[in-house]
């Protein structure tokens, strides 16, 4: 299946949830961490025409093994030190400049990912992660964060500066 209906399909439910609880209605952000690194696995989604607003390459936590090889597929897990991507939704909370920039803090609402605001798990971006698909090569890794390229995340900052209550939903 390709993205496109991998995340038609998450986001039909998605907006569900998002209505019952209140959150935005009009953007969503997935990432598909079952793709692999080097192909568009994140897209910025307007629930409203059914449309990809954005679409691009995004990282994974590489691990805190020293001795870990860089994988183009993601492990997981919710624990702190682990460096390693969690999956579920998660609000997109304050904006805010830090070492990478603009940067978005991420609340974990899931069982799978509640320690994403203790683990300083954050939506951003940075100057080593591509744009544009570099399959068969992996992207480079994070400590966990969904790692946009710089010119992506300037994109996605301009599309979250007048929204609240976004939801990110991290699948396989």
């Amino acid at each position: 299946m390709n993205l496109r209906s991998r995340v038609l399909e998450r986001a039909t439910e998605l907006r569900e949830f998002c209505c019952q609880r209140g959150y935005n209605t009009r953007i969503a952000l997935f990432v598909d961490l079952s793709r692999h690194s080097g192909r568009c696995r994140f897209v910025a989604w307007d629930f409203e025409s059914q449309s990809i607003l954005i679409s691009s390459p995004v990282s994974h936590g590489s691990g805190s093994k020293k001795s870990h090889v860089r994988s183009a597929y993601a492990r997981l897990s919710n624990e702190d030190g682990s460096h390693l991507s969690s999956i579920g939704r998660a609000l997109v909370a304050e904006r805010y400049e830090g070492r990478y920039g603009v940067a978005y803090r991420l609340d974990g609402l899931d069982a799978t990912n509640s320690n994403l605001r203790p683990r300083c798990v954050v939506l951003h971006g940075w100057e080593h992660t591509t744009s544009f698909p570099i399959w068969p090569l992996p992207t480079v890794g994070s400590f966990g964060c969904p790692v946009l390229s710089r010119r992506r995340m300037a994109e996605v900052d301009a599309l979250l500066k007048d929204e609240i209550g976004v939801i990110l939903d991290i699948f396989r």
